[in-house]
């Protein structure tokens, strides 16, 4: 059946018919929240994909052109890790592209072990990144969303025309819809005040326009509580055809999880790439208006396309991509020194697409999955690291340097519940700990198996530091003679406590480190975001002899001497 104004052969007509509302709605992008211009951008969607070596899946979130690799570099340092990033919204625009690019550049020069991987939603994507020196892939994300979570539910009664899900925004243009009879709504609100002012404009407007419209959502102070993905699954097989109905987009979820749901779909022309698992078969790509979107609906319904013909079609589509994605992180992985084929399960099952939250976030997760495999790694008990001070990405630094010396020879001045970890880490090697808290010295002697304890006493305050700085010989103190007659290949400075005025600060344990350490040694200052730690080490171990710096809870510097 062919219905005036059903436009079916601009489907492969990806463009906007109307060149002024397209560049309203491009440019909208980086206006739409306008709090978040102008300061770093703290959030965004992440999945982990690899721990050892760490690779990410990233979106590009606003003006964060680097994803989640900007945030992973202040709190870990220049470490080797990879990043696979992908536009949320569409970066056709030559200025994005420009600004992709010089992001890019600015973070690799800073950390230069880093290493990024654009993937584009559309081929114009790639070319415009191209055509700025920026090398990329195209390669769609939506083959992300899960087929475990959305599929068809042939046992639920279709009870509506059609189903958007969207957020109430005024670029979703939900009003071409009103000429359908029966339409269902899913929505989610962003905490922004000014996307919730969308939701309480843009919702009573359509619900008073169009009285036979359901917001499936329940409404908490007015705004919609997000469905899990399972509830939205279920909501789909209530409709029988879902809309998309946007001008300018990104790879969009929606899309893929009506067609992995079974239902055919009524899209209109547009950029971002939702359109590139489309087929016309099953999908109706016609003109901006109500009337085209009725009849395209209409004619949609009329067709009667199996459920399961429209999933299985899609899933042909997409399993391709997906191996194409596998083998990237295969690259990625060797390039970063792992293996390749160690990727594991596809991760996009019992969660769909790639979740958003603060990057602090995903990064702490991240360092839970981490401390896990430290403690199955050195066979310590499980928990036996929860309550430690340092990251893993700290943790990793110190590591590298015990094991790239044979029969190591370790000093730590500081015993804490990272102790035995140091002890399993250099086993064959000689470990001494230096401690002046009696109590956290006896705890110590009590999980320890080898390696030493000593009492220190370092009689000095926090607060008399800069007295301190250029006088040497006021910062020699009484060690055992197992440790001053030993040159040490790895010294750890975390002790004694120096957050307050009358602790006695490190002013001493940093001044002996610069003094003990091996001719090629590695000296660790944990906290150097203080100012005495700062100082004393950049007096006593040299600015130019740092070679790494890791920010977790706190500041981890690393001098090679």
């Amino acid at each position: 059946m062919r219905l005036p104004r059903l436009i079916e052969d601009i489907f492969r007509k990806r463009r906007p018919t109307t060149s002024h509302s397209t560049s309203d709605t491009l440019s909208s992008e980086t206006g739409r929240l306008p709090e978040l211009r102008g300061s770093p951008i703290r959030f965004g969607p992440v999945k982990v994909l690899s721990a050892d070596p760490p690779i990410f899946l990233s979106g590009i979130s606003y003006d964060e052109y680097v994803g989640v690799a900007r945030a992973f570099g202040r709190r870990y340092g220049d470490v080797k890790a990879g990043f696979i990033i992908f536009p949320t919204w569409t970066i056709e625009p030559p200025e994005r592209a420009r600004r992709l690019s010089q992001s890019f550049l600015s973070h690799t020069q800073r950390y230069p072990q880093h290493r990024l991987r654009y993937i584009c939603n559309t081929l114009e994507e790639k070319r415009v990144l191209e055509s700025v020196g920026q090398p990329a892939l195209f390669l769609n994300h939506k083959f992300t969303v899960s087929e475990q979570i959305f599929r068809p539910l042939p046992d639920v009664a279709i009870e509506f025309d059609a189903i958007y899900n969207a957020r109430f925004v005024p670029e979703k243009r939900h009003e071409l819809a009103a000429d359908i009879e029966k339409v269902a709504y899913l929505a989610y609100s962003e905490p922004q005040e000014a996307r919730q002012k969308d939701f309480r404009a843009l919702w009573p407007k359509t619900k008073a326009l169009c009285p036979g419209h359901v917001l499936l959502n329940d409404l908490a102070d007015g705004l919609p509580v997000k469905q899990s993905q399972e509830d939205v699954n279920i909501a789909l097989a209530r409709a029988a055809t879902g809309l998309i109905l946007s001008e300018v987009e990104g790879a969009s979820y929606a899309a893929m999880e009506y067609l992995l749901a079974g239902l055919p779909v009524v899209s209109t022309p547009s950029i971002g790439g939702r359109d590139v698992f489309f087929d016309p078969e099953y999908v109706i790509i016609c003109e901006p208006d109500p009337r085209s979107v009725r009849d395209a609906v209409a004619a949609l319904k009329e067709r009667d396309i199996p459920r399961q013909y429209i999933r299985e079609k899609t899933l042909q589509k997409i399993e391709p991509e997906r191996l194409r994605f596998l083998a990237l992180i295969d690259e990625l992985s060797e390039e970063l020194g792992g293996d390749r084929g160690n990727f594991g399960a596809w991760p996009f099952g019992e969660i769909s697409g790639v979740p958003w939250a603060g990057f602090n976030s995903h990064l702490a997760e991240f360092d839970k999955t981490q401390v896990a495999r430290l403690e199955k790694e050195f066979d310590l008990p499980e928990g036996a690291l929860s309550e430690i001070q340092l990251t893993t990405g700290e943790i990793r630094v110190i590591l590298d340097a015990i094991r790239s010396k044979p029969n190591c020879r370790l000093l730590v001045f500081g015993c804490g519940n990272d102790s035995p970890l140091w002890e399993k880490a250099n086993s064959g090697g000689i470990t001494v700990f230096l401690e002046d808290d009696p109590q956290w010295a006896e705890k110590a002697r009590g999980v320890l198996t080898s390696a030493e304890v000593h009492d220190v006493h370092y009689g000095t305050r926090q607060e008399k530091w800069r007295s301190l700085l250029k006088h040497p010989r006021k910062l020699k103190m009484k060690l055992p003679r197992s440790v001053r007659q030993r040159r040490w290949d790895v010294i750890f400075v975390d002790g004694p406590a120096g957050y307050r005025g009358d602790l006695p600060g490190r002013m001493k344990s940093i001044y002996h480190a610069s003094r003990l350490a091996a001719c090629g040694a590695k000296v660790f200052v944990h906290d150097c975001e203080r100012a005495a730690e700062d100082a004393l080490a950049e007096r006593y171990l040299g600015q130019h002899r740092k070679f790494v710096e890791v920010s977790g809870r706190a500041l981890l510097r690393g001098y090679a001497l």
